[in-house]
C-alpha cells in the first residue's frame, strides 16, 4: 500500500511493530508442542540468550519426570529437539534445555565439586578421578578449572564410562 506522506509511513509502521511478537521462537514451540503431548499442562518456557547458546527454562506442575535419573531424560529430550532443529533448520545458535532450574543446579553442584577435587589432588599430590559423567557435564569441569594454574584436567575411558581427571600440577 502506497503511503501519501511521512506520518501516514510513520502511523504504517508502528502498527506493525505492535503485531510483531517478540516472545515468538520455534524451538519453544518445538518444546511446548512436545511436553504438552506428553500430557503436561499449565507449562511456560522462557529463554534466555547467552554467548555461546540458548537456554530454554521449562517450568510446570510435575515435569520432574522429564528431567529423568541423572538428566537421562532431559539429555534425551534436549536430543530430540536438536535433531528437529537440524532437519527443519528453525535456529542457528546451540539449544540447552532446564526443567525446573535442573541444570542450573547440576552446574553449581559440578563446579563446587571440580573446585574441592582440584584441592584434593593438589593437597595429597595425585590424580583424582571423578565418576563417570555425560560430556556436558565434562565440559563443566573443564571449563571450569581450565584457568587453574594448580591442576589441569583431561578426560579418559570410554562412553559411557567417560569420566574426568584431575591431575595436580605442583
Amino acid at each position: 500500500m502506497p503511503y501519501d506522506n511521512e506520518e501516514d509511513y510513520e502511523d504504517a509502521s508502528a502498527v506493525g511493530e505492535e503485531s510483531f511478537e517478540e516472545d515468538d521462537d520455534p524451538i519453544a514451540d518445538v518444546i511446548y508442542e512436545i511436553v504438552t503431548r506428553m500430557g503436561f499442562e499449565d507449562v511456560d518456557i522462557e529463554w534466555e540468550e547467552r554467548s555461546d547458546h540458548t537456554r530454554y527454562f521449562v517450568e510446570g506442575e510435575g515435569l520432574g519426570v522429564l528431567i529423568g535419573r541423572h538428566g537421562a531424560t532431559l539429555e534425551a529430550l534436549q536430543y530430540l529437539v536438536g535433531v528437529i532443529n537440524s532437519r527443519q533448520d528453525l535456529v542457528e545458535h546451540k539449544i540447552i534445555i532446564d526443567i525446573e532450574g535442573y541444570r542450573e543446579r547440576r552446574e553449581r553442584s559440578l563446579r563446587a565439586e571440580a573446585h574441592q577435587e582440584a584441592l584434593v589432588a593438589v593437597r595429597e599430590g595425585q590424580e583424582v578421578v571423578l565418576e563417570p559423567m555425560p560430556a556436558c557435564d565434562r565440559r563443566i569441569i573443564h571449563v571450569c578449572l581450565h584457568n587453574d594454574p594448580t591442576v589441569e584436567t583431561y578426560s579418559e575411558g570410554e562412553e559411557p564410562e567417560r569420566c574426568v581427571v584431575i591431575k595436580p600440577l605442583v
